[in-house]
């Protein structure tokens, strides 16, 4: 398993081809974790197969202008994409989660991850997917307005 620190924390991950295996661990921030990672390994498109794990605090968008923040344990399960924004990669997630107490889904703006956290990325090989804000969306206030050019 591959390593490398980040803002004071050690990520490990594994790739195998296209295939990337991330264990994030307590306190690691999960969508700049998996930016960093994608950074790294050079990923500028791709499909998060699956996230599945614990966070302790969350903020979801969970349609236009309403969003959420949890500061609880909140057990999730999700999936996305990775493109290109600015020429950086960014992380596009939807998560559905809880706990005892109450459930969610919706965009994982940002999460801190409780316990650990697994996800798995296929990068794509082939193409390039980019997003682009779209001026309507903004103007609808829709809270993330970034779209995958055509």
């Amino acid at each position: 398993m591959a390593a490398f620190y980040f803002v004071g924390v050690k990520l490990e991950y594994k790739r195998s081809g296209n295939f990337i295996v991330i264990r994030l661990d307590e306190g690691d921030r999960i969508i700049e974790s998996m930016e960093k990672i994608c950074h790294e390994e050079g990923v500028t498109s791709g499909v998060i197969i699956t996230a599945v794990g614990a966070l302790k605090e969350c903020k979801l968008i969970f349609r236009r202008g309403c969003q959420g923040e949890f500061h609880e344990h909140f057990e999730i399960i999700g999936n996305g994409n990775i493109s290109l924004l600015d020429g950086k990669p960014k992380v596009h997630l939807h998560v559905s989660g809880g706990n005892d107490s109450k459930q969610a889904s919706g965009h994982l703006v940002e999460g801190v991850v409780t316990v650990f956290c697994e996800v798995i990325i296929q990068a794509l090989q082939g193409f390039r997917m980019e997003r682009e804000k779209d001026a309507s969306l903004v103007s609808q206030q829709v809270l993330n307005p970034y779209v995958l050019k055509p």
